[in-house]
């Protein structure tokens, strides 16, 4: 994958049937390592190691309303009241 200007970090990788998977820590599971997913786990790990926002807080495309319709979030930080940063 392509090199982000982010901090480097440990990334977690494996292949399963000739298919790259990348560890999500937020969601505690494998996922196929694509360009989007290699860029939003380095913004968690960036978020989580460089500005200390902790995991638990993180929200990985969780569904939101928005003007009464339904979206999805690529990622969604909460604060300690549960409100969206």
């Amino acid at each position: 994958m392509q090199e982000l200007n982010l901090p480097a970090y440990s990334v977690k990788l494996k292949t399963v049937s000739q298919q790259s998977q990348i560890f999500d820590e937020v969601r505690k599971k494998w996922l196929v390592l694509t360009p989007e997913e290699w860029v939003r786990q380095h913004v968690i790990q960036f978020l989580f190691n460089s500005h200390h926002y902790p995991l638990n807080l993180m929200g990985v495309e969780q569904e939101l309303k928005l003007n009464g319709m339904k979206r999805r979030t690529d990622l969604v930080v909460y604060s300690n009241t549960g409100a969206a940063k």
